[in-house]
């Protein structure tokens, strides 16, 4: 029979020994390149690191911060000849405007010297009710001015956005072409005798478009806040504009968009003629025989 040998028994073997390789992929001090390099200059009896690459970074992003800031700041300095060039544009454009505003005032005179020279030709020649028809028409078709009692409606963009969703932060709505027009076809439905938004009277051939996020009128750009005058029965106008179709649509503008109404009945609304009048549909009137032709 074999009787075993007596001995010294060997220690366990440690278990992470066979992970080593793994622990060194996943978790290295260094990479292997600099690793080494450093123990060469260790060996060599000189420091593990140079110094010299931490102040050539340090002084290379010095010198790129520098190189960045000036460059932002020569773009964000204004182009002289630009501004001149945008300021002689705008005195321009300006010079300009202020030259229409002075024809259409003229132009509103003259056609108003115009009704009245018609009204006294039309009386003279066919009656007194004559002159009247003609005022009627030319109220009818916006060629004069109209005072009387009536409504004025404010509409104004929302200064804030109304249940925005957390984190949405885009721009509070705005009063559009569509909302003046629901306001202005309402106002006519309920009587209304003249109209007009921000100044400018509107006839039968006046457009109420959007160009963009502008609202324009008979080709002219309003700007907010849109009051829409109405001139007929204040209490008529009154009740459309804040019961009826019209103040329904008002109260879901400013609920669901914010967007700001006010309606007032006054004593005295003046709406100014229209500035863009054109015929579209005329005839010279047949003259009667003279004796000379009878013969």
């Amino acid at each position: 029979m074999r009787i075993p040998r007596r001995g010294t028994a060997r220690p366990d073997p440690n278990p992470a020994a066979s992970m080593a390789l793994l622990d060194e992929v996943l978790d290295p001090p260094l990479g292997p390149g600099y690793h080494s390099a450093a123990e060469r200059r260790t060996e060599a009896g000189l420091p593990p690191s140079s110094g010299y690459s931490t102040w050539l970074l340090f002084a290379t992003a010095l010198v790129l911060g520098l190189l960045v800031t000036v460059s932002a700041g020569t773009l964000r300095t204004p182009d002289p000849a630009a501004a001149e060039t945008r300021a002689s544009l705008i005195a321009r454009i300006e010079t300009l405007q202020e030259a229409g505003d002075d024809q259409r005032a003229r132009i509103e005179a003259l056609r108003t010297d115009i009704l009245e020279l018609e009204q006294q030709r039309a009386s003279v020649d066919e009656g007194p009710d004559a002159g009247a028809e003609v005022a009627a028409a030319g109220t009818a078709v916006g060629a004069t001015a109209v005072r009387g009692p009536g409504v004025v409606v404010l509409l104004e963009d929302a200064t804030t956005r109304v249940d925005a969703a957390p984190g949405d932060e885009g721009p509070p709505e705005r009063v559009n072409a569509r909302d003046i027009q629901l306001v202005v076809n309402g106002l006519w439905a309920a009587g209304a005798e003249a109209v007009s938004v921000n100044g400018h009277r509107l006839t039968s051939m006046s457009a109420i478009r959007h160009a963009g996020e502008a609202v324009v009128v008979d080709f002219r750009s309003l700007a907010p806040p849109y009051e829409v005058r109405a001139i007929g029965d204040p209490e008529t106008l009154l009740r459309e504009a804040t019961t009826g179709v019209t103040g329904a649509y008002l109260g879901q503008l400013r609920a669901q968009l914010g967007i700001r109404s006010d309606v007032a009945a006054e004593a005295e609304v003046v709406v100014d003629p229209a500035a863009r009048l054109t015929t579209r549909v005329g005839q010279v009137p047949a003259l009667p025989p003279t004796a000379e032709e009878d013969a």
